[in-house]
C-alpha cells in the first residue's frame, strides 16, 4: 500500500480532498470477489491425445524392443521385467545371471550353472532370492574351491624364483 505522503507528494491535497470516498472505491476493487469470473467455455481443456496417451500404457500389446506382449511402452518396467523373464533358465527356472557373481566369489566358478548347484531341480529349496544348497552340493563345491586354491598355490611357486626347489 502506498503512503499517505508519497500521494500527497504526486497529487495534491486539494484534488483529493474533491474526489469522494465513494467514487475511490468504484475504480479499484477491494477483493477479488469483485472481478469477473471466466466462464468456463473459455478454459482450455485437455487434448484428447493426451487421454489417449494415458490408454495407450495400460493397453497390452507386441513390443518391438522385446517382441513380447506387454503393457506401457518400450521403455517402461513392463518391457525390462519382460525381458528380464524372457532369460531365465528352461531347466531350473532363475535367472543365472543373478547368481554369477556370487558363484566366482564363493566357489571359482566362471558363472552359475544349476546343473552343479541344483542336481535335483524338484528338490529346490529358496529362502527369497537365496539358494539353500543341500549338503552333498557344499561339499562337492568345497572340494572344488580347496583344489583351485592349490593350484593357484603351486602356480605362484612355479613362478617364484625363491621358491622351495
Amino acid at each position: 500500500m502506498v503512503p499517505d505522503s508519497a500521494v500527497e507528494e504526486i497529487v495534491p491535497e486539494s484534488v483529493v480532498d474533491m474526489v469522494p470516498d465513494s467514487a475511490v472505491e468504484e475504480i479499484v476493487p477491494d477483493s477479488v470477489v469483485d472481478m469477473e469470473i471466466v466462464p468456463d467455455s473459455d478454459v482450455d481443456m485437455v487434448p484428447d491425445s493426451a487421454v489417449e496417451e494415458m490408454v495407450s500404457d495400460s493397453v497390452v500389446s507386441l513390443c518391438p524392443r522385446c517382441g513380447t506382449f506387454h503393457a506401457g511402452g518400450v521403455f517402461s518396467e513392463e518391457c525390462y521385467q519382460a525381458l528380464r523373464n524372457a532369460r531365465r533358465c528352461a531347466r531350473c527356472g532363475l535367472l543365472h545371471e543373478d547368481y554369477d557373481l556370487p558363484a566366482k566369489l564363493f566357489h571359482c566358478q566362471e558363472g552359475f550353472d544349476c546343473e552343479i548347484y541344483i542336481p535335483n531341480v524338484d528338490e529346490l529349496v529358496l529362502r527369497g532370492n537365496t539358494i539353500i544348497l543341500p549338503d552333498h552340493v557344499t561339499k562337492r563345491l568345497q572340494e572344488h574351491v580347496d583344489k583351485m586354491h592349490e593350484a593357484k598355490t603351486a602356480a605362484r611357486e612355479a613362478s617364484n624364483c625363491f621358491g622351495k626347489q
